[in-house]
This record gives C-alpha cells, structure tokens and sequence, in this order.
C-alpha cells in the first residue's frame, strides 16, 4: 500500500513542484501521504483490487477538488483553489493494490504509473538503454508536395522533348496525316 501512494503522491507532485515553494510542497506531500495511509487501513485487499478503487481515487473532475487534496492543501498553507487550477481539469487518479493509473480529461485513456510492483520510472529505464543511439526517422513527404514535384518534371519533360519539324520544300504538297513524320528528341 505504501509504495502505491507514494508512486501517486510523487506524481501529483511532479504535477505541481513548479507551481509553488519547495518547503510547501513537502509539506502538502507529507499531509497527503498520512491522509491517503488512514484513509486506507481497511480498504484494502490485494486479492480484490478494484473492489473498492472509487473510495481510493483523488480527483479534481468538475470543478471540485478531491477532500483530501484540501485537507493537505490547508496543512500546507497551500490555498486550494490553487491546487485546483494547477492540477489538470477532470484530472482523476486511482490508488489500487498493485496498479496506481490516471486519467486526464472526460473521454482520455487510462495510463498507468505502476503496475505489479514496478514504477513507470523504472520501465523506462529498462526501455533506454545506455549503449543504444537515438535515431531520427523523418516522416514521408505529403502526397501534396509529391503530386506537385510530379507536375513540373512533366511539365519540364513536355518542354524538353518536342517533335522536330521538317521542312518541306516549297514544290512538294504537304504530307498526308498517315505519312507524317516526325522527329523525337531524346535526352
């Protein structure tokens, strides 16, 4: 229990560290660590995960800040409206026995920040490994830049290759339509 609230209090606090003074934010995070472990105490059952998962989200969803965000908030001397506008809007995090996920806004994914013991900080360090290089992959050009560098190398061809004419002598009657000759120049 205590490494799930701590992962979730670390990230509200990732949330809000800028936001206000170093000591305040300690402060908030230690009030909020004791409030979420009472809170706790009995509802929690690691064979049972979700039962319970409403009773341990925090939420700032429709204007109103979770209670116990206000609870720490006041602890901290932290105003909490302030807490509110800091935190994203229908921001909601859920505290469950092996799994601390968030959501922000109405109709966005869950994502976790810990699943079955492991931290999201330490996934990532196991996806970034020291010895890789970064590469950079550009994306295709757009169909429109293609299509239009496609009309100027037809329009350039056009202009380049011409049929040659030839010149009749001034006795001689013009060619028929089936005997015509031309000329193509080829580069």
């Amino acid at each position: 229990m205590h490494e799930e609230i701590t992962e979730a209090i670390d990230f509200v606090g990732r949330l809000l560290d800028t936001r206000f003074p170093a000591a305040s934010m300690a402060a908030f995070k230690e009030k909020l660590y004791c409030l979420l472990s009472e809170r706790f105490v009995d509802h929690w059952d690691v064979t049972q995960p979700t039962r319970g998962n409403a009773y341990r989200a925090l939420s700032n969803f429709n204007s109103q800040l979770d209670p116990i965000l206000i609870q720490a908030a006041v602890s901290a001397r932290l105003a909490p409206q302030s807490i509110m506008t800091h935190l994203p809007q229908d921001f909601i995090i859920w505290i469950d026995p092996l799994t601390v996920s968030y959501r922000i806004g109405d109709h966005s994914n869950v994502l976790n920040l810990y699943k079955n013991g492991k931290s999201l900080k330490q996934q990532r360090t196991k996806l970034q490994s020291p010895s890789s290089t970064p590469i950079r992959i550009s994306p295709p050009p757009s169909p429109a830049k293609n299509s239009t560098k496609v009309q100027q190398n037809l329009h350039t061809k056009k202009e380049q290759v011409q049929p040659a004419t030839t010149i009749a002598p001034p006795n001689t009657p013009p060619p028929s339509a089936t005997t015509t000759q031309t000329e193509v120049l080829v580069h």
